[in-house]
Formats: C-alpha cells, structure tokens, sequence
C-alpha cells in the first residue's frame, strides 16, 4: 500500500484550517453568548435576592405594626372593660330631662 504524502499533508492542512474557522465563526460567538446569558442570569438572581430582602424587611415591619396594633386593641377593651356600667345594666348617672 502506497501513502500519498502530499494528500495527507493537505488534509492536515485542510483539517487545521477548519478548526481555526469553527473556533473562529463558531466557539467563539457561542462562548460569547453562553458569558452573556450568565452576566444576566447572575444580575436576576442578584435582583431577586434584593426584592427578597425588600419583601422580608416590609414583612417585619408589618409584623412590627400588626403587633402595636393589636396591643392598643388590647388596652382599648381593657378600657372598656372598666367602664362598664354597673351590674344592674343602668349607669351610676342620671340624665337630665329637658325642662319645658
């Protein structure tokens, strides 16, 4: 069997150059576009992790608010509670009656 040393040459040539256009053209545009796709992926995450700490503080704050709320409740029946009128259902005053 007889190897074609030029034609081996040129395919090695050939397959060389190949390789520098799909690098070129082809690896390079793709490594581009996956880096781009990362930077925003990256940038949603870092959104979101901010409107998460934005949602948790407005959170606590309603918690805080709900809580205060629910004391001032609390001492208002507390209130009220001790300004019951008496056991007999009427009130300790009178009222007046409008003169004619």
């Amino acid at each position: 069997m007889l190897i074609d040393w030029f034609t081996v040459g040129a395919q090695a040539l050939n397959f060389l150059i190949l390789v520098w256009l799909m690098k070129r053209f082809l690896y390079k545009p793709i490594l581009d576009a996956i880096d781009a796709r990362e930077k925003r992926i990256a940038a949603e995450l870092a959104d979101a992790d901010a409107k998460k700490g934005e949602a948790q503080k407005e959170r606590d704050e309603f918690q805080h608010k709900n809580e205060e709320f629910d004391q001032q409740r609390a001492a208002a029946a507390r209130r009220r509670t001790r300004r019951r009128p008496n056991a007999s259902g009427s009130s300790t005053r009178r009222a007046r009656r409008p003169t004619p």
